[in-house]
């Protein structure tokens, strides 16, 4: 699932890791946070990382739209910026 990328989950870190932190981790281990809480797009004011925030959608159609998502806006994520995913038909 992770095509290349470094992908680390929270639960496998710490499952009850509070937003504030999960932000501070992005941060600091320059990462995109991809989450489907409306939460993280006001935190990322705060302090500046990516965000992607993907449509509730069944699992393994949100893995679909994640990998559609990275293969077209990852250069943009990587710059801190915003996106908000909702399933469509682009593919790469």
């Amino acid at each position: 699932m992770s095509l290349g990328h470094d992908v680390i989950q929270v639960a496998d870190t710490d499952s009850r890791m509070q937003d504030d932190d999960i932000r501070s981790w992005a941060v600091r281990e320059q990462r995109i946070i991809i989450t489907t809480d409306r939460d993280f797009e006001e935190m990322i004011w705060r302090e500046h990382c990516g965000v992607l925030r993907l449509e509730n959608l069944p699992r393994n159609l949100r893995r679909t739209l994640l990998d559609d998502v990275l293969c077209h806006h990852y250069q943009d994520l990587a710059s801190g910026a915003i996106v908000i995913a909702q399933s469509g038909k682009n593919s790469c």
